[in-house]
C-alpha cells in the first residue's frame, strides 16, 4: 500500500561529531529526531551539563535570528524582490554563504543601524502626531490677534482666552453684564463644543469672575510653550510637519539604498535557522560525556541512505535498527504514483490515514476524478480549467498543498473535459455541437440513475475495504457479518429494482436480513438483547439509501452549471443590437462564463470532497495519522545549495 514502512533508528556516536552527524541526516531530510526525554534509557552516566549548554548556544542563535528577522521586515517594503511563486527562490551557493559568514560582524552592524534608523522614523511619527493634535487645538484660535504669551495677568489687568460651552454662552455672558463687571467680553471663534473668546477684566472683579466660570464650566485656556499670535503658531506647526516629512523622506532614501542588501540577511537567518534546528534536535538526545544516544523515524527505502551519509562523515558510529512497536507514535508517509499525489490533498484536509490502516488514496481517485467531471460538465470549461492549471504547474514554482491543488484542478479540468463531450455541453449552449451521449436536460432521470448507481459503487467499495480492515486485523468472522451480509442484504433490496429478478431478491434480501438480525447483537449478553440488537441494525438501512440520496448533487451541480451557462448566454445575445451592444455582450459573456466556471469548479471541489468524507470515508476510513517531519534544509527565504 501506499503507506511507507517506517524503522527506528538507534544510533550512538561522538558527542564531537554530534554537529557534522545532524548536518549530515539534515541534507538528507529522511529522519525524524524522537525526543530521548520521556523514555527510560538505560545510560548511567548521563550528561546533565548538555542541556544547559545547549541552551545558552540556542539562546545566542534566537537572539541573532530576532536582530536578523526585524532587519528583513524592516527592509522588505522597500527592497524589490522577484515574486518567488513565478521565479523561485534565490539560490545562495557555498562560496557565497562562506562570503557572509566571514562578514557577519559587519552585516550585523549593519543591523543595528537600521535600528537606529526605525527608531528616528519612530521619533518623527510621534513627533507628527503631536504636532497635529497641537494645530488641531490651535485652529480655532486663528483670529486671536494677541501673542500668547501677553496673556495672563499684568498686575491690574487680567487678559483670559476662554472656552465656555456653547450652551453656556448666552447665560454666561448675560450674567456677566447683569453684576455689572468691570470686563470686556471679545467672540473669537467656536470650537468643536465650545465658543472661544477673549476676556479682559480688572483684577479687582477677579474673584467673582473666577465664580461665573465656576458657574458656567468655563475653562482659561493656557498656550504653554508657545509664542505668537495662534495663526502665527500654527503656520509654524505646518512649517515643522514640512520639515519633518522631508526627513522622513530622507531616512526613507538611506533605508532603500541599503535594500539591496536584504539578500544577505534573509540567507544568513536561513543558515542560523539551520543551526538552530540542529540545536533544538540535540535537546532531544541523551548521552554520556563523550558520547551521545539519538533515536529517529527512518521510512524503510531511505535507510540504506541515511546510514551512508552517517559513514560518510564518520566510522565512529554504531546504528541499529528496528520495527515499530503496538505503543510507537509512527509517523505517516505516502507514496503514492504521480498521477494519485493531487487527490493526497483531499485524504490530507481530512486527515492522514492512520499508519497501521489503508490508504484511501488510490481507491478514492477514481471516484474524485468522475464526480468533479460529471458536477461541471462543460466541455469548454474543463478546456479553460486545464489549460490554466497546467500553465500554472508548468510556469510557477509551486511546491507543496498548492501543487497537489493545481493539480487536482488540473485532472479535474480533464474529466470535466469528458463529460462536456459526452453530454454536448461548450459554454453552455454557445457552441453548438451534438453531445456523444445525451443532454441532461432532456433526459435528467437517466444521469440521475447513473449518479445513483456510481454512489452504488462507492459505497460497495467502502464496505468492502472495511471489511478488509477487519480481515487484515484477523478479525474474519466480523468482517462477514458486519460488511459481508450488509453487502447480501443491500444486493437484495437492490435487486428489487428489476423486475425480472424480483423472485430472487427476495429471498437474497431475506437471507441478508435474518443473518443480521441474528449476529449483530452477538456482543450482548442476553439474548433479548441478542435480538433486540440485531432487529434494530437493521434501522442502518435508511442511512445507506440517505448515502445513497446524497449523490444526487451530481445531477444536481451538473445542471446547474449547464443552466447558468445557458442564462448567460441568452443575456449577452439580448445585448448584441448595435455596436456598444455587441461589447457589452463580450464583456457579459466572459465575465459571466468566467464566474460560472469559478463558481462551480469551488462547488465541485467542496462537494466532491463532502461525497469522500461521509459517504465514502465514513464506511472505513479512520484517519488520525501525523505526518513525517524530518530533521531537514527547510528554510524560509533562500534555498541554500549547501550548508
Amino acid at each position: 500500500m501506499a503507506i511507507v514502512k517506517m524503522k527506528k533508528m538507534y544510533l550512538f556516536g561522538l558527542h564531537k561529531e554530534r554537529d557534522q552527524i545532524l548536518s549530515a541526516l539534515q541534507k538528507l531530510g529522511a529522519a525524524e529526531i524522537i525526543d530521548l526525554k520521556g523514555e527510560n534509557i538505560d545510560i548511567n552516566a548521563t550528561n546533565e551539563k548538555l542541556p544547559e549548554q545547549v541552551g545558552k548556544e540556542l539562546s545566542k542563535l534566537e537572539l541573532k535570528l530576532g536582530r536578523l528577522k526585524f532587519a528583513i521586515d524592516f527592509l522588505k517594503p522597500y527592497g524589490r524582490e522577484p515574486n518567488p511563486l513565478i521565479h523561485g527562490r534565490p539560490r545562495v551557493d557555498v562560496k557565497k554563504l562562506e562570503g557572509l559568514l566571514k562578514r557577519e560582524s559587519e552585516i550585523l552592524t549593519l543591523v543595528d543601524s537600521l535600528s537606529d534608523l526605525d527608531q528616528k522614523l519612530s521619533r518623527l511619527k510621534t513627533e507628527e502626531s503631536r504636532i497635529k493634535n497641537q494645530i488641531e487645538s490651535m485652529k480655532p484660535w486663528e483670529r486671536l490677534d494677541v501673542p500668547v504669551e501677553e496673556l495672563g495677568s499684568t498686575g491690574k489687568v487680567e487678559v483670559r482666552a476662554l472656552a465656555v460651552p456653547k450652551k453656556n454662552l448666552m447665560s454666561f455672558r448675560d450674567k456677566a453684564a447683569e453684576k455689572d463687571l468691570p470686563a470686556e467680553i471679545i467672540p473669537v471663534g467656536e470650537g468643536r463644543e465650545d465658543s472661544l473668546l477673549l476676556m479682559v477684566y480688572h483684577h479687582s472683579a477677579k474673584s467673582e469672575i473666577q465664580e461665573l466660570f465656576k458657574e458656567f464650566s468655563v475653562n482659561i485656556e493656557e498656550f504653554s510653550g508657545f509664542t505668537g499670535t495662534p495663526a502665527r503658531i500654527v503656520e509654524q506647526l505646518q512649517e515643522r510637519l514640512k520639515a519633518i516629512e522631508a526627513e522622513r523622506q530622507k531616512i526613507k532614501t538611506e533605508i532603500s539604498a541599503l535594500a539591496d542588501r536584504l539578500l544577505d540577511f534573509e540567507t544568513l537567518y536561513d543558515y542560523w535557522f539551520l543551526g538552530k534546528q540542529k540545536k533544538e534536535n540535540f535537546l532531544k538526545m541523551v548521552g554520556t560525556e563523550k558520547v551521545f544516544l539519538m533515536k529517529a523515524w527512518v521510512p524503510e527505502p531511505s535507510v540504506e541512505t541515511v546510514k551512508k551519509a552517517v559513514t560518510s562523515v564518520t566510522d565512529a558510529v554504531h546504528i541499529v535498527l528496528a520495527e515499530p512497536s503496538e505503543e510507537d507514535d509512527i509517523p505517516v508517509v505516502l507514496s503514492n504514483p504521480r498521477i494519485l499525489q493531487p487527490f493526497e490533498l483531499v485524504t490530507e484536509l481530512y486527515s492522514l490515514p492512520n499508519p497501521r490502516e489503508i490508504d484511501p488514496n488510490a481507491f478514492m481517485a477514481l471516484f474524485y476524478f468522475v464526480f468533479f467531471g460529471m458536477m461541471v460538465s462543460d466541455a469548454a470549461y474543463g478546456l479553460v480549467l486545464s489549460l490554466m492549471t497546467g500553465l500554472a504547474l508548468w510556469k510557477l514554482k509551486l511546491k507543496g498543498m498548492g501543487k497537489k491543488l493545481a493539480g487536482l484542478l488540473f485532472l479535474g479540468g480533464i474529466s470535466t473535459f469528458i463529460w462536456g463531450i459526452l453530454f454536448g455541453s461548450w459554454f453552455g449552449d454557445l457552441i453548438k455541437i451534438k453531445p456523444l451521449w445525451m443532454n441532461p436536460l432532456d433526459d435528467p432521470m437517466t444521469v440521475l440513475f447513473l449518479s445513483f448507481a456510481l454512489g452504488i459503487i462507492q459505497i460497495y467499495v467502502g464496505i468492502i475495504l472495511s471489511a478488509c480492515k477487519n480481515i487484515r486485523s484477523g478479525n474474519i468472522a466480523d468482517a462477514l457479518m458486519d460488511q459481508g451480509l450488509w453487502l447480501v442484504l443491500l444486493t437484495g433490496l437492490i435487486m428489487m429494482a428489476f423486475p425480472g429478478l424480483a423472485g430472487t431478491a427476495k429471498y437474497v434480501a431475506l437471507v441478508g436480513a435474518v443473518g443480521l438480525v441474528l449476529t449483530q447483537g452477538r456482543s450482548e449478553k442476553s439474548i433479548v438483547k441478542k435480538f433486540t440488537s440485531g432487529l434494530l441494525s437493521l434501522y442502518n438501512v435508511t442511512g445507506y439509501l440517505s448515502d445513497v440520496l446524497s449523490y444526487s448533487r451530481l445531477l444536481a451541480l451538473g445542471l446547474a452549471t449547464g443552466v447558468i451557462a445557458t442564462v448567460i448566454n441568452t443575456m449577452a445575445r439580448m445585448l448584441g443590437v448595435n455596436i456598444f451592444g455587441y461589447i457589452a455582450m463580450v464583456l457579459v459573456m466572459v465575465g459571466g462564463h468566467i464566474f460560472n466556471i469559478a463558481v462551480n469548479v469551488l462547488g465541485a471541489y467542496v462537494h466532491d470532497s463532502r461525497l469522500q468524507y461521509i459517504e465514502f470515508f465514513g464506511k472505513f476510513y479512520d484517519g488520525g495519522g501525523r505526518p513525517f517531519d524530518p530533521l531537514r534544509m527547510e528554510t524560509k527565504y533562500v534555498d541554500l545549495e549547501d550548508a
